[in-house]
């Protein structure tokens, strides 16, 4: 989950908050509860794949090393037995096939490292009668082979976490969709009861703030897209004015300016409160002017629509 979802998250949870305050008032309005319904299942989803998105994968990591080493260590003594057998039966081919020092299987890959202890296994277990003198038994065959398998089990588990992380990645996505699409049609339905319900509807529009709770607030995000296409906007220039004249902002005289990037926007982080004043400008577009305002610790959307 990205900064933007994990916001907008915060908002929906204030909001579910705030209708649970309030639910009969919400029940007397049309076409709300059915939306927020709506936006209650979706946010619970949400919750459980942000579980699945944030599952720690540091511990498979740490057992998939010390598997590793294990491995290798085992691998190493069981070629050097297997190999003096094969030197003293005089079998060449055993020997080229089961020879590895510790050097030579740390260098191999996880999957290749497994596939040359098999070998040594497969080696010794054909050969176990011979091996005992030389420390190689039923029980240490079968404390090798569940090594080998327990490291091969441990590098199925992140390929297939990653895979689950990429589907619920790609759900958020669809599911967050689905929330806007059921804020705004409470939002209308909402509008219905603005003179009847001043306290509730106070309360619902302060809960439908996005609020960025992490450090380093998100004051503003912008975005630029085309009219026509819907396509989003690079390269634009944003050209802040703060309606206090003698605030000094970025630039010293009292102008703040930014471009969009790739995906048509940018954020701006910490800045001061109150009404700015916006040129948006980009060659083969038409200026225009909007404004903005900015409150202390809220997250503010610019959308500008560009038109040629």
């Amino acid at each position: 989950m990205n900064t933007e979802q994990k916001i907008k998250l915060n908002m929906q949870l204030t909001v579910r908050n705030c209708v649970t305050l309030n639910e009969a008032v919400a029940k007397t309005i049309p076409k709300f509860m059915e939306n927020y319904s709506i936006l209650q299942n979706t946010t619970n989803e949400i919750q459980e794949l942000g579980k699945l998105q944030g599952t720690d994968k540091t511990g498979v990591a740490s057992d998939k090393n010390k598997l590793k080493k294990t491995l290798i260590t085992m691998a190493a003594k069981n070629s050097r037995k297997v190999a003096a057998l094969a030197k003293f039966i005089n079998s060449d081919k055993l020997l080229n096939e089961v020879r590895y020092n510790e050097a030579q299987l740390e260098r191999f890959a996880e999957t290749t490292l497994i596939e040359k202890a098999m070998v040594i296994y497969s080696s010794a277990e054909e050969n176990i009668g011979k091996l005992a003198e030389h420390g190689i038994t039923p029980e240490t065959q079968k404390v090798f082979i569940d090594t080998i398998t327990a490291l091969n089990n441990v590098l199925k588990t992140p390929r297939s976490t990653i895979g689950e992380r990429k589907k619920a990645t790609e759900r958020l996505s669809v599911l967050f969709e689905t929330a806007d699409k059921a804020l705004e049609m409470m939002d209308f339905a909402v509008g219905i009861v603005k003179d009847e319900q001043v306290d509730f509807v106070t309360a619902y529009k302060t809960a439908r703030k996005l609020v960025d709770t992490n450090t380093g607030n998100v004051s503003l995000k912008a975005k630029a897209t085309d009219a026509i296409t819907g396509t989003p906007v690079s390269g634009v220039l944003f050209t802040f004015k703060h309606e206090n004249i003698n605030m000094e902002l970025a630039s010293g005289n009292g102008k703040m300016t930014k471009k969009t990037a790739s995906k048509g926007s940018f954020q701006i982080k910490n800045m001061q409160s109150g009404t700015y004043k916006v040129l948006v400008q980009k060659p083969g577009y038409k200026d225009k002017e909007v404004s903005v305002s900015i409150s202390d610790g809220e997250r503010s959307d610019l959308n500008v629509v560009l038109e040629k």
